[in-house]
């Protein structure tokens, strides 16, 4: 399990423009239900994804919902179409 207090370091130091939502958002507002998982919206300009794929390689993220085996590269190129 990624540590979300590191994980949100590691966006902010590579100046990821990012908006945290959800239950960690409500935590940090003073909710007292707490969750673990860290949900964000990120901006889609190829600059910020671009610095959002440097900064999340280290953590080999895989695909939700991709089958067992898949194997991709994570790229700030978008892909063409199907």
């Amino acid at each position: 399990m990624t540590d979300s207090l590191s994980l949100l370091g590691v966006l902010a130091q590579a100046q990821v423009d990012v908006i945290v939502i959800g239950g960690v958002a409500g935590v940090a507002h003073g909710s007292s239900r707490v969750t673990v998982d860290l949900d964000c919206v990120y901006s889609r300009a190829p600059s910020n994804i671009a610095r959002l794929v440097h900064a999340l390689a280290p953590f080999t993220p895989t695909l939700r919902g991709a089958q067992r085996g898949f194997h991709s590269s994570l790229t700030s190129r978008p892909s063409a179409p199907a």
